[in-house]
């Protein structure tokens, strides 16, 4: 594997059991490459296998065929425990309807992800202020999620998703429930980042975004198309 591939896929399946006997191929037999620094993107109409790929990609769901490689290790071989290491020291999580915690500030938001592990408060604290000044909410330090917008709420999940200092970002539909201009904003911002070598991949119905990936891919009934 080249040293700028950072995730690689290969031959990658995932079957699910519907019912009885039902077999649903969610991705079927995919090949995907994700460089440091660059965004990738993976559109595709509601139930084509996007969210079910990022769910494999990033260890939350193990594939039912197929290798995923990291560092020249194939992930999908490793036990819960393992993975769950993985995750907390490589990945970041953008979600669709940004999970805020309602009883904490904008800045605490920020901050928690990083409270179960073994860093100082006041390196914690530095890293979130940094982040909430570099996706322009400075103004909203004390705000609590409610008294934000659709697309503050959102560019506090983005900060979120890089207190870690994560490899690697998997946004599930960022932008799903903004409108155009919200969009744009959070997808310039997470463009942005890549400048760091973050790699980052979105997965999104929205066939518009793709201006801002380096590469996109289509997906359709689990396959690339």
């Amino acid at each position: 594997m080249s040293s700028n591939i950072l995730i690689e896929a290969k031959n990658l399946t995932k079957e699910y059991i519907r019912g009885r006997k039902e077999v649903v191929v969610a991705v079927n037999d995919v090949d995907l490459e994700i460089p440091r620094g660059k965004l990738i993107m993976v559109t595709g109409p509601s139930g084509s296998g996007k969210s079910t790929l990022l769910n494999v990609l990033s260890g939350l769901d193990k594939p039912t065929e197929g290798k995923i490689i990291f560092s020249d290790e194939d992930i999908s071989e490793w036990e819960e425990d393992r993975l769950a290491q993985f995750r907390q020291e490589n990945i970041g999580f953008i979600f669709q309807n940004w999970e805020l915690i309602r009883t904490l500030t904008a800045l605490e938001n920020i901050e928690s992800p990083l409270y179960p592990l073994k860093i100082k408060s006041k390196e914690i604290r530095t890293r979130a202020i940094s982040l909430l000044k570099q996706v322009g909410l400075w103004d909203k330090v004390d705000n609590f999620p409610d008294e934000l917008s659709g697309g503050e709420q959102q560019r506090i999940g983005i900060a979120r998703a890089l207190v870690g200092k994560p490899k690697i970002i998997f946004a599930d539909e960022p932008t799903g429930n903004l409108d155009l201009d919200n969009a744009g904003s959070v997808m310039r911002l997470l463009k942005s980042f890549t400048k760091r070598d973050t790699a980052i991949l979105v997965v999104s119905h929205n066939e518009e975004l793709k201006k801002y990936a380096d590469k996109a891919h289509r997906m359709s009934n689990g396959r690339f198309i």
